[in-house]
């Protein structure tokens, strides 16, 4: 069914707010966000779009307004820890939380880690950066990697050169060097995607 102007922007709305916090809006929060003066406005919209299919709507719950692509595409990708990108650190994979995101095939092949350190900065891939991680042990030249030095784990370019692995930092920090590997590596990823937070 047709939407108005202001159902489409509401419904806009939803859906922006929910990829950004990651669980759906509030009446009071999508009032908020477009200025309303209350949210009887928004209520009335929202009772339009669910009857027109959009989303699904539990009255009894206050972050219910579940858009049905969202149900549909949305999987828990666990978050399982932080990793260097900087010098390599200790890989302790517990997970600490989980992050609904939209990924292509089997859900089990992700995992999100934060990032620690500026050596990967100008891959945009910064201190405290939540990154989307696909699990993979073939990469191609100029990938960006999580690789698994023994018990360390960092994240690097992916390059090989004269029979070596060389693990190349991209940062506007001169202190961070390359890492030459002749043994003991195990690439745990590929990166796939880095929210910034």
């Amino acid at each position: 069914m047709e939407l108005t102007n202001k159902q489409r922007e509401v419904l806009s709305v939803i859906t922006d707010l929910t990829q950004k916090m990651g669980v759906p809006p509030t009446l009071g929060e999508i009032r908020d966000y477009l200025g309303y003066k209350n949210t009887s406005s928004v209520q009335r919209h929202t009772d339009a779009l669910k009857k027109k299919g959009y989303f699904v709507l539990d009255k009894f719950q206050s972050r219910s307004l579940k858009v049905k692509k969202f149900l549909q595409k949305k999987h828990n990708i666990p978050l399982v820890g932080s990793v260097a990108c900087g010098q390599p650190m200790l890989a302790i994979e517990n997970i600490e939380a989980y992050i609904p995101y939209e990924v292509q095939g089997d859900p089990s092949d992700y995992f999100f880690l934060r990032a620690v350190g500026d050596s990967m900065n100008k891959s945009n891939i910064y201190d405290g950066t939540l990154v989307l991680i696909k699990k993979e042990s073939e990469v191609g030249q100029g990938d960006e990697v999580v690789a698994l030095i023994g018990d360390e784990a960092t994240i690097k370019i992916f390059k090989r050169e004269k029979g070596k692995v060389v693990l190349e930092p991209n940062s506007t920090n001169p202190i961070h060097k390359p890492l030459y590997i002749f043994e003991d590596l195990q690439i745990q990823g590929k990166v796939i995607d880095k929210i910034k937070i």
